[in-house]
């Protein structure tokens, strides 16, 4: 069985705390292993959200890896620090990575997603200042090019997170993840980020991709997650019922089934190239950016 590791979000520690699923262990500071382990084991890295939730019950039965989860933002600087192996990262980081992408898992919508939303009191034209949620750059990404789409310019953004307290003050409010499900604010208006790229450019929407260290690029690797993503998919069901996501088990097993996208296909692909172009003229990424997709 793989282990499952969790990094703590709760702010009240000043270090992250990590749990081993199914036992009572618990230690303080980076998700490192034994070294042992760290000459065994592939290191996963994803996140502890319902979207994520069938890849992580799909590894279930790999008995060389070992799975961590923590923010999405976290997950993409443990990577790049060499203490991932294989890392579900948001795509915007992936085009500063180096690394070579998977081409057979992701976290895409195209329409809905649900659970990137946009709250907003003032016309998006009259936004100047964005709370971020701290867990994601892609979806801030994609906030800021919307909001300036639509004349308003590049808005302020201001960092907060949403499991840990409520957003300050500002035009707008960013909120990912499972809080998205549940988060509101009065006088505010909600955007389905997902809805909103679907509506103007008739794509899909690639929020997260997988990327793959020098230790993971071994052959069967896309394989591999393509069927622990097909075993977790067909799971839906149970998952729904036993993971605590904020939403009744009949809506999470939609979310699951027909609302987020796991196939990185062409026109996911395609949306991905447009969202880079648009990151790169809205001064949100540095350079030209062409990944390279790992297939076998």
């Amino acid at each position: 069985m793989v282990d499952v590791l969790e990094v703590s979000t709760d702010k009240s520690s000043s270090k992250n705390k990590i749990y081993r699923h199914g036992r009572r262990n618990q230690r303080t500071g980076s998700p490192r292993y034994p070294r042992t382990q760290m000459a065994s084991k592939l290191r996963i890295g994803l996140f502890p959200y319902l979207n994520t939730q069938p890849l992580i019950h799909g590894l279930q039965v790999e008995s060389d890896l070992d799975v961590v989860l923590d923010l999405p933002s976290r997950i993409a600087d443990q990577f790049a620090r060499g203490d991932l192996d294989v890392a579900m990262v948001p795509s915007i980081e992936a085009a500063t990575l180096g690394a070579p992408v998977l081409d057979s898992v992701c976290i895409a919508s195209e329409g809905p997603v649900e659970t990137v939303i946009l709250h907003h009191r003032l016309p998006l034209d009259r936004v100047r200042t964005l709370a971020l949620d701290e867990a994601s750059r892609t979806s801030g990404a994609l906030a800021k090019i919307l909001i300036a789409q639509a004349g308003g310019g590049a808005p302020e953004g201001i960092a907060f997170s949403a499991a840990n307290g409520p957003p300050p003050d500002a035009d707008a409010i960013l909120v990912i993840g499972d809080p998205a499900f549940r988060f509101s604010r009065h006088g505010f208006e909600r955007l389905d980020l997902g809805r909103e790229w679907q509506a103007r450019y008739s794509l899909p929407f690639v929020f997260a991709v997988m990327v793959l260290g020098p230790r993971a690029r071994q052959r069967g690797m896309s394989a591999r997650m393509r069927q622990a993503r097909n075993r977790g998919i067909e799971a839906a069901s149970t998952i729904a019922r036993s993971y605590n996501s904020g939403v009744e088990a009949v809506r999470a097993e939609h979310y699951l089934r027909s609302v987020i996208r796991y196939d990185l296909g062409p026109r996911e692909k395609e949306g991905l190239a447009l969202f880079y172009r648009l990151a790169r003229a809205g001064g949100l990424l540095a350079r030209e950016t062409e990944l390279e997709f790992h297939a076998i």
